[in-house]
């Protein structure tokens, strides 16, 4: 029976009698005698006899069966905790106040000596004696940036770095000498970076980076060796450019030099790249970096002259110095992101006779005009007085 029909079924009818005697149909179940099981289970509630033993003496058919009293471990885990947690709060309030009497007869020997401050003079600084600014720096305060401040974004300037440390790690190769170390130049003069810029690789089939260097003449191959045999050593530095100033003449190349501007002399500031535009030779985009230390290296030299970082998984999936730049080409200029304009770009899309490609929707309208009726259908409309 339902809920609803429950609640009007009644004892009398409402006429006649008291109001005590609408029961509705759960009350009445509940006066009503209930059954063997519910009684006995109601008679076994009462007993201080629990679950468990009622059910040993069943299984035994006695009511002293062998073994434990309790053979499921005594009290439960929650019964345990509870008392725990009563015996902590009962020792608590005697721990208070047995550190009240303490700290208070410490009050009362310390008052006898205690004399309070009227004036600074005497007490304890904490801190620093005097304002930090004020202070001359030091050699821990100097930061020397790893990588440019400012990251590249033109094309060329990106072929150049990726190829001056190719160049960089083909003479760390062939001179034996750890590759990492060519990280602690952060830049090069200008003469030596010339005679990089000069220098062409070919890679040879066994893929070695040591044989692939092409100097331009036995003269650089001379200086350059001189200079990268002094990374990682103890010689000073700064003979090695007196030394590339010597033996290398500056000459005017205006196909591939680009003048600093005025107000970039005026200011002392050095050109990206001594204002070079372009590597006169690609071959370096064909270098293999299957070796995982020459990976490393040429990557990590790439990122301190380019500023750009790579993600590791972008790390694991470069395997030539092509797919580096390539990477560092798709940062600069990303692809669209609406997928309209990345198949309206595409080349091989564009040149087949049953596709074509529109970044917007085509209505009506623009059928009409690629079919030559649009301006048919605007001068009949100026006939009839439609349109202005």
């Amino acid at each position: 029976m339902r809920q609803s029909l429950r609640l009007l079924s009644l004892e009398v009818t409402p006429l006649q009698g008291s109001r005590t005697l609408y029961v509705c149909s759960t009350c009445r179940q509940e006066v009503r005698p209930r059954p063997v099981l519910v009684r006995q289970f109601l008679r076994n509630a009462s007993d201080a006899t629990p679950l468990t033993e009622r059910v040993r003496r069943k299984i035994w058919g006695t009511d002293n069966p062998p073994g434990l009293k309790d053979p499921y471990g005594g009290e439960g885990v929650l019964e345990r905790k509870w008392k725990k947690q009563l015996a902590q709060q009962d020792e608590e309030p005697a721990r208070g106040s047995t550190e009240a009497l303490e700290t208070q007869s410490e009050d009362v020997l310390s008052a006898d000596t205690y004399e309070p401050a009227t004036t600074w003079e005497g007490l304890p600084r904490i801190g620093h004696l005097g304002k930090w600014s004020d202070l001359p720096p030091t050699e821990a305060d100097v930061f020397n940036p790893f990588m440019l401040k400012k990251k590249l974004t033109k094309f060329g300037h990106i072929h150049l770095a990726a190829h001056q440390a190719a160049v960089e790690l083909c003479l760390m190769h062939a001179l034996k000498k750890p590759l990492t170390r060519i990280c602690d130049i952060v830049e090069h003069e200008k003469p030596v970076f010339k005679l990089i810029w000069k220098c062409k690789i070919e890679p040879n089939a066994e893929g070695q980076w040591g044989q692939s260097l092409i100097y331009p003449d036995d003269e650089a191959k001379d200086v350059l060796v001189y200079i990268f045999e002094q990374i990682g050593g103890q010689a000073d530095t700064t003979a090695t450019a007196d030394v590339a100033e010597e033996e290398v003449q500056e000459d005017a190349e205006t196909e591939e030099y680009e003048e600093p501007a005025e107000d970039s002399i005026s200011k002392a500031h050095t050109p990206v790249f001594f204002g070079y535009r372009s590597v006169p030779d690609k071959g370096f985009l064909s270098l293999s970096l299957n070796d995982p230390e020459t990976k490393f290296a040429f990557l990590k030299r790439l990122s301190q002259l380019s500023g750009h970082y790579f993600p590791d998984p972008v790390m694991h999936s470069i395997s030539t110095v092509k797919q580096a730049v390539e990477y560092i080409e798709g940062v600069v200029n990303p692809k669209p992101t609406k997928l309209a304009d990345q198949l309206a770009n595409n080349p091989e899309l564009q040149h087949l006779p049953n596709v074509k490609l529109f970044t917007k929707r085509q209505t009506a309208l623009h059928k009409d005009e690629e079919l030559g009726r649009k301006k048919i259908i605007e001068a009949e409309l100026r006939a009839r007085g439609l349109i202005e």
